[in-house]
């Protein structure tokens, strides 16, 4: 009786952890609109649930703040600073789970290599590939494995489609969110 109890709170364990793993895998984002202002409103993909990045205010310094939904945590990233360089530092605040992002480098390929860190864990985000098409393409690599975030088409327009492929299940939600951030954002704001 004991063994076959066992047995079962040890599949049930199993089970839950895979479910709750599932929960916080992304598989893509994507522009919800088209045209100019597309940059400001994104649909985001988590196991076949649906989530949203948008700007929260509109003009000229709309990029600074975001309000990001997702099935299981809310949120917001904004930058730090002012000015021209705002965009190579910011915060992500989910309540629970807050952090930084700020580029590796300074200069005007800064863009290429981040990271992000919530105070317990830090992510390593860079492009896969140099030159002018790099941002296309993006590494995440963290203690919890790590994640291919790459546009799905070619051409102008490729900055409003991105697959990710999600292989550190187990890791902070918002921690993987602000890092797929960088990513979509250093694309939209260089093609924009």
């Amino acid at each position: 009786m004991k063994k076959s109890f066992l047995i079962i709170t040890l599949i049930l364990c199993i089970v839950s952890s895979n479910i709750i793993a599932q929960e916080s895998k992304f598989t893509e984002i994507n522009t919800r609109f088209s045209g100019d202002d597309a940059w400001k409103d994104w649909n985001i993909r988590m196991s076949g649930e649906y989530g949203s990045m948008s700007t929260t205010f509109s003009g000229d310094d709309a990029w600074k703040d975001w309000r990001i939904d997702l099935p299981s945590i809310d949120g917001s990233i904004s930058t730090t600073f002012s000015g021209d360089d705002a965009w190579k530092s910011w915060n992500f605040d989910f309540g629970e789970s807050d952090g930084s992002m700020s580029t590796v480098f300074s200069g005007d390929d800064a863009w290429k290599d981040w990271t992000v860190s919530n105070g317990t864990n830090s992510l390593s985000v860079s492009t896969v590939f140099s030159g002018s098409d790099a941002w296309k393409s993006w590494r995440i690599t963290g203690p919890g494995g790590d994640m291919e975030v790459s546009t799905v088409f070619s051409g102008d327009d490729a900055w409003k489609d991105w697959r990710i492929s999600d292989n550190m299940p187990s890791e902070d939600a918002a921690l993987k969110m602000a890092a797929i951030f960088v990513c979509v954002f250093s694309g939209a704001i260089l093609n924009k």
